[in-house]
């Protein structure tokens, strides 16, 4: 088979066995295979390609979906198949399942090609066209969120079934201070700091968890995890999904630090959710009022979780998520501000790190 490295076995078989199923055996020797970037993902995706066939993906997932210690049992790839199986029975768009071994360490995925929406901003800019895209995703996006929670099973989650106070502070919250604070930016945090942090973190999260929390929540909802194919968006790396707030994902879609959509836009698309939100919710919506305060809180939430995410990343030696560092604290300052009226959160405030304009790195003990 023409390619300069092994696949795993128990891959190559399932792949084997697939394409025994569209044809000749006499063509499975002429099958190539082509890695594709793993970007911020541990699994490793190949593009199948053989003579007279549709491509396909290939995914090796062994060992990145280790089962933990809160889980319900499951691996993350084993609820990324769950998940995907629902979302497809609900005719959302997800890539096709093709095959899987039984315990889903490996598995055959529709081929959605190699355009996301991120790669799309990057080549056209902010286009009529662009935009037009996004107020295509927070359609998707609020039907997601209201359709895909029925019949939705909290066992198919790996982690935790719903966005509760644990998983804000544990792995959003404290994610920020411990990958970003001290770990990228290698800053000092004395005791009595790291004490109102936590109180401030605190607050954060009992406020968070006051927003209605019966919808399904992606929890990744940006700009890399939605593919374009035939101009529609394709729904990816959804395994984290859970029930949980709907402020959570539009905040991670309009403050997306891979994009950083100009301000006026992000206003533009927020009125847009806001306004397609109270047709969808009719009494049950939030006022104004309410809805801005929520989508700042969730905001400032998911920008921590970003900056967290980005200096654990960066310590795996991506070097590229370095890129999104800056705008991604640009968000942390705005929505530190929008919120300084309702919350006491000084000690993030006076982070250096919570500063765009500060720079990055050294020593500081605080």
């Amino acid at each position: 088979m023409a390619r300069t490295f092994t696949l795993p076995d128990e891959l190559n078989i399932l792949i084997i066995e697939f394409l025994k199923q569209l044809g000749p055996d006499g063509q499975l020797t002429n099958f190539q295979v082509s890695p594709l970037t793993q970007d911020g993902s541990a699994r490793l995706y190949y593009r199948i390609t053989c003579p007279g066939k549709e491509p396909f993906i290939a995914v090796d997932a062994k060992g990145t979906g280790q089962k933990e210690k809160h889980s319900s049992g499951l691996s993350q790839n084993q609820s990324f198949l769950l998940i995907r199986n629902h979302l497809a029975a609900l005719s959302f768009p997800v890539p096709g399942l093709l095959a899987q071994n039984p315990n889903g360490d490996f598995y055959l995925l529709q081929d959605l090609g190699g355009t996301t929406l991120y790669q799309a901003v990057k080549k056209q800019g902010w286009s009529h066209q662009t935009i037009n895209l996004y107020q295509n995703t927070i359609s998707l996006l609020l039907r997601l969120q209201s359709v895909a929670v029925e019949k939705f099973d909290p066992s198919w989650c790996y982690a935790g079934a719903y966005y509760d106070q644990t998983l804000i502070i544990d792995h959003e919250l404290n994610y920020f201070l411990n990958a970003f604070v001290l770990g990228y930016c290698g800053q000092r945090i004395s005791p009595e700091t790291r004490h109102k942090l936590q109180d401030e973190f605190k607050s954060i999260a009992v406020a968070a968890t006051t927003a209605p929390g019966n919808f399904f929540l992606y929890r990744d909802f940006q700009s890399k995890n939605l593919m374009l194919k035939d101009k529609q968006i394709f729904l990816i790396d959804f395994q984290g999904a859970r029930l949980g707030p709907y402020y959570y994902d539009a905040a991670a879609l309009i403050n997306d630090p891979y994009t950083d959509i100009p301000w006026p836009l992000r206003d533009q698309l927020k009125a847009d959710y806001f306004n397609k939100l109270v047709i969808t919710l009719k009494a049950d919506a939030p006022d104004l009022e309410t809805f801005n305060y929520y989508f700042s809180l969730f905001s400032l939430i998911r920008t921590l979780q970003t900056l967290g995410a980005f200096g654990y990343l960066t310590s795996c030696n991506k070097e590229h998520f370095k890129d999104y560092i800056k705008p991604a604290l640009k968000n942390l300052h705005h929505y530190l501000n929008k919120l300084s009226i309702n919350h006491n959160l000084q000690t993030l405030a006076s982070l250096p790190t919570a500063n765009f304009n500060a720079p990055l790195g050294g020593s500081n003990t605080l």
